[in-house]
C-alpha cells in the first residue's frame, strides 16, 4: 500500500514546475498566450499558478517584469539563445558549424507553437504597447544579433566588411521565412525549407571568402 502511495505521488508531481517562480512563469506563459498582454491580469496569473498576488510580487516587480521573464521562458529557455557568447567557442566555428548552430536554435523555435503564439501577441500589441516589443528586442534581437556579430569579427579571413549588417542579413533570412511560411502559413503554396536558405547563405559567404583571399594575395 505504501508503495502504491508513494507512486501516485512521484506520478502527480511529474511535469511540475521545480519551485514557485517556475510555477509563475509557466502560469503567466500559459495566460499571457491565451489572454494577450493587455487582458492578462496579476490576479489571472496568480490563480492559474495557484498562488496568492502577493507571491508574485515577491518575484516580479510588475507586469513587464513578468512578461519578460515569459519570453525568456520560451525564447531562451528553448533555443539555448542565453548561451551564445563563449568567444572562444565561437572562434573555434567553421562557417558551417556556426550556421548549423544557429540555425539549428531558431528551427527548434519556428516548430514550437508556443513562441508562434507569443510573436503574435508582440506583434499584434506592440503598438499599444511598445514595451512589450521592447523586451522582445532586447531579450532576444539584440542577443541574436550580437552572436552573429562576434562571429563574424572573428573571423576576418571571410572578409565581411561589416559585421553587424552581415549579421542582420542572416538573422533577417530566417525570421522572414518563419514570417512568410509560418505565420502568415505561405508553406502551402510555396514550400522553402531552412535548410536551403542556409546552403545559399554559405555559398555566398564562401564566394566572398575566397575573394578576400585573392586579394590578400
Amino acid at each position: 500500500m505504501g508503495n502504491q502511495v508513494e507512486k501516485v505521488k512521484q506520478k502527480s508531481s511529474q511535469g511540475r514546475p521545480k519551485s514557485k517562480k517556475d510555477q509563475i512563469v509557466k502560469a503567466a506563459v500559459k495566460t499571457f498566450l491565451q489572454h494577450g498582454y493587455a487582458d492578462t491580469s496579476m490576479n489571472q496569473v496568480a490563480e492559474e499558478a495557484g498562488v496568492i498576488k502577493a507571491t508574485i510580487y515577491s518575484h516580479y516587480a510588475d507586469k513587464q517584469a513578468l512578461f519578460k521573464a515569459a519570453i525568456e521562458e520560451v525564447v531562451l529557455k528553448k533555443a539555448d539563445l542565453g548561451n551564445m557568447t563563449n568567444q572562444a567557442q565561437l572562434a573555434a566555428l567553421s562557417l558551417d558549424e556556426f550556421f548549423d548552430t544557429l540555425t539549428a536554435r531558431l528551427l527548434r523555435l519556428f516548430k514550437d507553437n508556443e513562441y508562434l503564439r507569443l510573436i503574435r501577441v508582440v506583434i499584434g500589441e506592440s503598438e499599444r504597447f511598445p514595451e512589450i516589443a521592447d523586451l522582445y528586442l532586447r531579450t532576444v534581437v539584440v542577443k541574436a544579433m550580437e552572436f552573429g556579430q562576434s562571429y563574424f569579427k572573428l573571423h576576418p579571413e571571410l572578409g565581411i566588411s561589416d559585421p553587424l549588417a552581415a549579421a542582420h542579413i542572416f538573422c533577417s533570412s530566417f525570421w522572414s521565412l518563419m514570417m512568410w511560411q509560418k505565420l502568415l502559413g505561405g508553406e502551402k503554396y510555396v514550400l522553402l525549407e531552412s535548410k536551403r536558405v542556409k546552403k545559399v547563405l554559405v555559398e555566398l559567404l564562401s564566394a566572398n571568402a575566397k575573394e578576400a583571399k585573392k586579394r590578400r594575395v
